[in-house]
């Protein structure tokens, strides 16, 4: 413990007073601290287990939009094809869409 007031007293400014985690380690130490401890430690975990799923069902639900909207661009292009209805206009329109969400990360 010694050790850890070493250096945060090095690490301080001269104005500033010296910082105790003396007793805050000592707690930690102790049965209490250790529940204490064990408890933030599974929040932290929860949250971040949290975090991934939902990122994980995010990604999943963006990959089948973007073939669902693909899938709706190749069918109508080839509809307005088929029907001497496609022109420049909506090739460029198109192209951008698809371009738009293969090229966003």
């Amino acid at each position: 413990m010694e050790e850890n007031k070493e250096l945060i007293e090095s690490k301080k400014s001269e104005d500033e007073e010296p910082i105790d985690i003396g007793q805050f380690l000592y707690y930690l130490e102790s049965e209490k601290g250790h529940e204490l401890a064990s408890r933030v430690l599974a929040i932290i975990e929860d949250i971040k287990k949290a975090t991934i799923q939902t990122s994980t069902s995010h990604a999943k639900f963006e990959k089948w939009l973007q073939a669902g909207i693909v899938l709706v661009v190749v069918v109508t292009a080839s509809v307005l094809t088929y029907l001497s209805k496609f022109d420049s206009t909506l090739g460029v329109l198109f192209g951008t869409l698809v371009g738009y969400l293969f090229g966003k990360k």
